[in-house]
C-alpha cells in the first residue's frame, strides 16, 4: 500500500514538473499574417539582383531582435553568399510585422531569424512565365524609416496602378476574380475585407483577413491583392509604407450555380 502511494506521489510530481517546464517554454515570434502567407509575400516581393542572376543561389538568414511589443530591429546577416542578395534579404524581412514572443503566456523580447531562399533558376522561370508588373519610376524617393502610416496621416494615399490607365479597380476585380469551386457548390457569398501594408515598392505585404467569407473566398481575395501593384502613399515628399484595407465582394447572380450561373 505504501509503495503504491509513493509511486502515485512520484507520478504526480513528474506530471507537475512537466507542466511547469511546458509553461516555462518560450514561443518564438510569428508573422502577423502567418508563416505560409509570409513566405508567398516574400517570394512575390523578391527582386533578384541582376549581377547575381548568373551565379549560384542559396539561402540567406537574417537575424533581428523583436521586443515585447512585436517591433523588430537590429537586422543583420552573417556569412552571406552574395552581398547584393544579403541586402535584398534584409529589405524583405524588414517588411514583416510580428506578434511578439511569449513566455509563460506573456509577451517578451526575443532574438530571432528568418531565412530567405534565392534561386536564380526559379526566378528566371517565373519571370518568363508570368512577368510581374513593375511600377514606373516615381517622383519621390522612398522614406528610409520603416514606419507604417495610416491613411489619415498622408498627403497622398495609395492608389491601384494598372498598365492600362483606363482600367479601374472594379474592372480589375471583374476580370480577374475566380469564384472558388467550394463557394459555388455551397452558394457562399459575401464581402471579404483585407487589411494590408502597401510597401514603397508598390506591392502589398502583411495581408490579413479582417472579415472572412470562407469557401475559398478569403484565399482568392488574398491572391487578387497579391497580384496588384499600387502607387505608394506619400508623406512629406517621400514614399511611405501605408496600412490600408480593401473590400472584395463575391456575389452570386440571379441564377444559382446548379442552374448554370458562370459568375
Amino acid at each position: 500500500m505504501k509503495i503504491t502511494k509513493i509511486i502515485s506521489v512520484f507520478i504526480v510530481l513528474i506530471i507537475t514538473s512537466l507542466g511547469l517546464n511546458l509553461n516555462a517554454q518560450t514561443k518564438a515570434p510569428e508573422p502577423k499574417c502567418g508563416f505560409a502567407l509570409t513566405k508567398k509575400i516574400i517570394q512575390h516581393h523578391l527582386i533578384y539582383p541582376l549581377e547575381a542572376l548568373d551565379k549560384k543561389g542559396g539561402k540567406i538568414t537574417v537575424y533581428y531582435d523583436v521586443d515585447a511589443d512585436g517591433n523588430a530591429s537590429n537586422y543583420r546577416v552573417e556569412n552571406a553568399f552574395n552581398e547584393q542578395c544579403a541586402a535584398e534579404a534584409i529589405r524583405l524581412v524588414k517588411m514583416i510585422e510580428w506578434n511578439p514572443a511569449l513566455k509563460n503566456g506573456k509577451p517578451t523580447a526575443f532574438n530571432d531569424y528568418y531565412t530567405v531562399e534565392f534561386s536564380p533558376k526559379s526566378y528566371k522561370k517565373s519571370e518568363e512565365k508570368n512577368p510581374r508588373l513593375m511600377l514606373p519610376e516615381q517622383e519621390y524617393p522612398a522614406q528610409k524609416s520603416n514606419m507604417i502610416y495610416n491613411l489619415k496621416d498622408l498627403h497622398q494615399t495609395p492608389r491601384p496602378y494598372f498598365a492600362n490607365p483606363q482600367v479601374t479597380m472594379a474592372a480589375y476585380l471583374r476580370t480577374n476574380l475566380q469564384f472558388p469551386e467550394q463557394a459555388k457548390e455551397f452558394e457562399i457569398q459575401g464581402t471579404v475585407t483585407l487589411s494590408f501594408v502597401v510597401e514603397t515598392d508598390g506591392r502589398a505585404s502583411n495581408i490579413m483577413v479582417e472579415n472572412s467569407v470562407g469557401g475559398g473566398c478569403d484565399n482568392e481575395a488574398i491572391r487578387l491583392i497579391q497580384n496588384m501593384v499600387w502607387i505608394p502613399g506619400v508623406k512629406n515628399d517621400s514614399l511611405v509604407r501605408t496600412r490600408t484595407t480593401q473590400d472584395i465582394t463575391f456575389q452570386i447572380g440571379e441564377r444559382n450555380y446548379h442552374e448554370g450561373n458562370k459568375y
